[in-house]
C-alpha cells in the first residue's frame, strides 16, 4: 500500500511539474562574453537586440589620452633577501579616485553616468560595459558631477557610460589612469 501511494504521489508531482511546450512569450536571457557576465536588455534599451549599441544611438568622446602603464621590471635576485625595491615604492594596490565630470558641451540634461572597469571594444567603435563590473555610478546634474571611488593600481582604463532621462543620445568615455577630469 505505501509503494502504491508513494508511486502515485510521484506521478502526480511530475505531472504537476508540467513539460516542454513552446513557453510562449518567455524573455531569453543572453551573455556578452564567454565570462558569464549577463547584458541588461532593457537597459540596452532592445529585448530583440541587446548587442548592438548603434541602434541605441551612441556617441563616444574620443578625447583624452593614453594610460601610464608601468614597465614590467625583471630582477636577476633568486632570493627574497636579494631583492632591493626602489625608495618611495608602495605595497599598496589601492588608489583612491576623484574624478570631475562636466559634459555641459554635450548635454546639460539630467542623466545618470556609471563608471566600469572592464568592458569590451565594439567594432564599430563603441564600447561594451560588463555590468557586473560597476565602480562608481551617480546623477549628473546640470551636466555635472563629481566621483569619488577606489580602484587597484592596475586598472589603466574605465568606461563611463553617460544615459539622459530625457531620451538624448547615450554617451561613452574611456578614460585612462592618466585622467582626472572629463570636459566635454
Amino acid at each position: 500500500m505505501n509503494r502504491l501511494l508513494s508511486i502515485t504521489s510521484l506521478i502526480t508531482l511530475l505531472t504537476a511539474c508540467g513539460g516542454g511546450g513552446d513557453g510562449g512569450d518567455a524573455v531569453s536571457v543572453t551573455t556578452t562574453d564567454d565570462s558569464g557576465a549577463f547584458e541588461n536588455p532593457i537597459a540596452a534599451g532592445t529585448l530583440e537586440d541587446a548587442n548592438e549599441p548603434e541602434t541605441l544611438g551612441m556617441q563616444v568622446d574620443n578625447s583624452g589620452g593614453l594610460a601610464n602603464i608601468p614597465t614590467t621590471v625583471s630582477s636577476s635576485a633568486t632570493s627574497m633577501s636579494a631583492t632591493v625595491v626602489p625608495d618611495g615604492f608602495s605595497y599598496n594596490p589601492v588608489l583612491e579616485q576623484l574624478f570631475v565630470v562636466d559634459i555641459r558641451g554635450y548635454s546639460v540634461s539630467p542623466a545618470y553616468i556609471t563608471v566600469y572597469g572592464e568592458f569590451t571594444e565594439n567594432d564599430d567603435g563603441t564600447f561594451t560595459a560588463h555590468y557586473n563590473s560597476q565602480i562608481v555610478a551617480a546623477s549628473l546634474e546640470n551636466g555635472q558631477t563629481t566621483l569619488n571611488y577606489v580602484s587597484s593600481d592596475s586598472q589603466f582604463y574605465v568606461l563611463a557610460e553617460v544615459w539622459f532621462y530625457d531620451g538624448t543620445n547615450p554617451v561613452q568615455k574611456r578614460i585612462p589612469n592618466t585622467e582626472s577630469s572629463w570636459v566635454w
